[in-house]
């Protein structure tokens, strides 16, 4: 009898361990899983903001976060120049993207807003406009265009942009809220 009680105590104990090691193995493969996801989710957030200057999906005035679906060789290289704050160079990439894709949206934003950042106003809104043609919701440029309303002292320009910004982009719209603050700043200063 002692035997078997002793038979069992042995069988639980190493059950008892399997189990403890069962969970174990479990227990850091979640940990190696969750680990793997956030190095997955800040590499895909870090690409994000590599793609810059107010592009159909999230911007801002400062031109902080850009986001580019599928981008080109003269894309990338366009972003990067302007996160650079290298305009000529970034409009030389940006012409090569629009006589290959003349209806991209993003290339003639880019455009403009490279533009308007050389001082460039007429160049700058007739990018602008194109970018609108082509899709008349572009969050990123009708930010920009009512930015460039401010540079031209055209509070009413501005605030028309940002009325068409608040009928296609009112939640968590970036574009939205830094068109807002920069014409709160423009009344303030004026």
């Amino acid at each position: 009898m002692k035997q078997v009680k002793n038979s069992l105590a042995t069988t639980r104990t190493a059950q008892s361990r399997a189990s403890t090691d069962d969970r174990t193995a479990a227990y850091r493969s979640a940990l190696m899983l969750l680990a793997g996801l956030a190095v997955a989710a800040l590499i895909g957030f870090a690409s994000a903001q590599v793609l810059a200057a107010g592009t159909d999906s999230t911007s801002s005035s400062s031109g902080s976060s850009y986001k580019v679906s599928n981008p080109s060789k003269a894309m990338r290289m366009a972003t990067s120049l302007i996160s650079a704050e290298k305009y000529a160079d970034a409009l030389v990439q940006l012409e090569n993207e629009v006589a290959a894709d003349p209806k991209n949206a993003d290339a003639w934003n880019l455009t403009g807003f490279a533009s308007r950042k050389l001082g460039d106003y007429s160049r700058s809104e007739k990018a602008y406009d194109t970018a609108l043609a082509i899709n008349p919701k572009h969050a990123g440029a009708l930010e920009y265009k009512g930015e460039l309303y401010l540079t031209l002292n055209n509070l009413a320009g501005a605030e028309e942009m940002l009325g068409r910004l608040k009928a296609n982009c009112s939640f968590n719209c970036n574009e939205l809220k830094a068109l807002r603050k920069a014409i709160n700043l423009y009344k303030q200063a004026n």
